[in-house]
């Protein structure tokens, strides 16, 4: 690769590190061109990124980014999901990923500026999307207040006599 070429990977590494909220270093070795399509594929649906390149232009674009612990990790056949949003679609895709191919590995992993490891990332990936916990936060919100109602409206009727 000649020095022009690394130094633009370098700069959109950078940009995919800076504008990161969560990356997820693994090991693909001996992984078939198939199942590596349908990874990216799984993680473009889950709005994030993926990229393999060179370990030592990993290590050069995570220095001063929230992600710099990552960059010992960088050995091997290395490949890098990141995402500045829904960190919990990021870890379901990444999970069903390693689960389908033992020739893939977790290496490491940073969500929200915290080391993680592979059993943090599967209990991130057991959790409900944020839509469905959203759901769930304003059911809760919204029940007590009609369960007042429904009894205010029987106190109501109660005093009428109806």
């Amino acid at each position: 690769m000649e020095k022009t070429k690394k130094y633009a990977e370098v700069a959109v590494l950078k940009d995919t590190f800076s504008s990161a909220t969560s990356a997820v270093v693994i090991e693909f070795k001996g992984l078939v061109v198939g199942k590596d399509t349908a990874f990216r594929k799984s993680i473009r649906e889950s709005k994030a990124q993926y990229r393999v390149s060179k370990n030592t232009l990993l290590r050069l674009a995570v220095k001063d980014t929230s992600f710099e612990s990552l960059g010992g990790f960088f050995k091997g056949s290395s490949a890098i999901a990141t995402t500045r949003e829904d960190v919990i679609l990021l870890a379901k895709a990444v999970n069903g990923f390693l689960k389908d191919n033992p020739a893939a590995s977790f290496k490491a992993g940073v969500i929200d500026g915290k080391s993680i490891d592979m059993k943090q990332l599967q209990v991130l990936a057991e959790l409900p999307s944020r839509d469905v916990l959203l759901a769930k936060l304003l059911y809760l919100m919204k029940y007590p207040i009609s369960g007042l109602a429904v009894v205010l409206e029987g106190i109501r009727k109660q005093k009428a006599g109806e």
